[in-house]
């Protein structure tokens, strides 16, 4: 139970420091006082929900925090818990369970083994969370199969469920191939046979085509060689006769073989140039003497220079003449035979160029056996052409095999799917007929407990309202039929959906959970006086009845919450909001 109240700087309050000595507590102020920021802060303070950072704007304007303190009694400890929050989102948690400090987690087993729920649970029944506007259901189911030992057969079931999901896909994906007939498979089976076969033959062919190519290819290699001799030979014949041609003119072949001719005329014209060079080197010699004669008789000497007897003038002027004649020819001589060496060295040249350009030209090498023939070649290339169509052949053949046999794999494996696809469908069967009745098991081991609590429930609504209809369900949601439909509570009014949850909330928090506190924001609004007044004496009557141990109630009905009190002054207790005060 919530003992005391205390908030510091929380929205509307600058401090409030609220104690509930009674079981039912009707906190009174007017519209937009600061009611529902109450309700929030016991909430944030005994279940942190929501998260602090979505809390920043509680924090009063002027202040950098604010925070809420309860002191609180779960069974037999009492807890002093303190929660602050900054603007920033950041937020702290104290507590302590009978003097001793505890943290969060600690508080939180503590409140969870007191009331008997998870916090999750706790925050749709004692503030009803999650269970206002369209979201009716409450979160029951889990619960109570903890509870009652249920949760390893819900668990067995999701596990089905999730085993289905997966057979769902396998059996929409084997369904998308369905062509593995028997029919299919034969014929293909027959088609890869004749194809086989087909393969084979052509090999065969193909490898003896290979035997007649390589048992043909010497002959037609031979019979190309002799085919490119006698081309070789034509223009080493045509590369002579030109070369002769160009030699007629320097040398007499007569009937000699060119190469014996060149050598003849080379040997000829080499002799002539050293003879050439021989007569100009005496010309030269001569020449010297007679001018070496003519210089010594021009001297004034009276002696002959050759025998050394004395000279009359006559005979030194008849010397001189002569030696001055010789040295004319010897000059003359000279001059030829410079010509003459000239000429011997260009048709030397000549020659030896004919004799290199001879010499250049390879004479073709006759092939060794006897020619075969021109057919040898043609022979050879039928057969490679006869080769190259069995090939073609052989690969179209086999590619068309390998196709063949692919797609009989594939109709193999369709076959083997197909078979699994059976399987898996009844794989499925089973496990959906296992499902449901799973379900149907744990439905009714909730339904035989929340059954009394669904009665309660239903019981209380036509107290109210005076009609029969709503319905509390195993899973936790409430209905109410209308006509041929079956409405939600959030296709009610907003009194009767009100109405409906608040009921529902009081059995719950006593019956499912323990939890002895619960919180109502506003519950009478939306109702006519005379349903209000039905309500607020259930509030009341419910604690009286024991179904809960406490209950805060928000509203602004002073007058119906002040006779309530005159009422029953030991169990209800009026307090109003003062949002300034101390």
């Amino acid at each position: 139970m919530i003992r005391r109240i205390r908030l510091s700087h929380w929205r509307a309050y600058e401090t409030l420091n609220l104690e509930l000595s009674r079981p039912v507590t009707f906190f009174v102020a007017p519209n937009g006082v600061g009611k529902t920021s109450l309700v929030e802060a016991v909430r944030w303070g005994l279940l942190g929900t929501p998260p602090a950072r979505r809390l920043g704007q509680a924090v009063r304007v002027g202040h950098e925090s604010a925070t809420v303190c309860l002191d609180l009694v779960l069974a037999d400890t009492e807890v002093q818990l303190t929660r602050s929050v900054k603007r920033s989102g950041a937020a702290r948690f104290a507590a302590e369970a009978n003097g001793t400090a505890i943290d969060e987690e600690a508080y939180t087993e503590l409140l969870r083994r007191a009331w008997g729920a998870d916090p999750g649970l706790l925050d749709a029944l004692v503030f009803g969370v999650g269970a206002k506007g369209e979201a009716t259901g409450f979160p029951i189911k889990d619960h109570l199969a903890d509870v009652f030992g249920i949760t390893p057969m819900l668990q067995a079931a999701k596990a089905i469920n999730t085993r289905r999901s997966e057979l769902a896909v396998k059996i929409k994906t084997l369904r998308d191939d369905l062509s593995g007939t028997d029919e299919a498979i034969a014929s293909l089976t027959e088609t890869v046979s004749r194809l086989d076969t087909e393969v084979s033959g052509i090999a065969d062919q193909r490898q003896a085509a290979e035997a007649l190519a390589h048992r043909l290819e010497p002959a037609a290699t031979l019979a190309q060689a002799w085919s490119d001799y006698r081309q070789n030979a034509r223009a080493f014949d045509e590369q002579v006769r030109r070369l002769v041609a160009r030699m007629a003119g320097s040398i007499d072949l007569g009937d000699q073989d060119p190469r014996a001719a060149i050598a003849n005329s080379e040997r000829a014209a080499s002799s002539e140039l050293e003879s050439s060079l021989a007569a100009t080197s005496a010309a030269e010699v001569r020449a010297a003497r007679a001018a070496s004669a003519a210089e010594v008789l021009a001297s004034a000497t009276d002696q002959c220079p050759t025998c050394l007897r004395p000279l009359t003038p006559a005979e030194r002027e008849a010397a001189a003449s002569a030696h001055g004649g010789v040295d004319h020819a010897a000059h003359a001589e000279i001059e030829q035979r410079v010509r003459d060496t000239a000429q011997a060295r260009e048709r030397l040249i000549a020659i030896t160029g004919f004799r290199d350009a001879l010499n250049a030209l390879h004479t073709p090498t006759e092939p060794v056996g006897d020619d075969p023939g021109a057919e040898a070649v043609t022979e050879l290339a039928e057969a490679r052409r006869r080769l190259s169509d069995l090939a073609e052949r052989h690969g179209d053949a086999a590619a068309r095999l390998g196709a063949a046999k692919s797609e009989l794999v594939r109709l193999r494996q369709a076959a083997r799917d197909q078979s699994t696809l059976i399987a898996a469908a009844r794989e499925d069967m089973v496990m959906e007929v296992s499902e449901k009745t799973i379900h149907k098991l744990a439905d009714r081991y909730l339904t035989d407990y929340v059954e009394p609590i669904a009665h309660e429930v239903g019981r209380r609504w036509k107290l109210v309202f005076g009609t029969d209809g709503l319905h509390f369900g195993a899973d936790g949601n409430l209905t109410i039929p209308h006509g041929d439909a079956t409405l939600t509570v959030g296709d009610l009014s907003g009194g009767e959906r009100s109405t409906a949850l608040l009921v529902t909330r009081l059995l719950l928090a006593g019956s499912v959970a323990r939890a002895s506190t619960v919180c109502f924001d506003e519950p009478l609004e939306h109702l006519d006086p005379r349903r209000r007044a039905a309500v607020a004496q259930t509030l009341v009557s419910a604690v009286q009845a024991g179904t809960v141990g406490q209950i805060l109630i928000t509203t602004y009905e002073e007058r119906l919450a002040r006779r309530l009190a005159s009422a029953a002054p030991d169990v209800v207790e009026l307090t109003y909001a003062a949002t300034d005060s101390a």
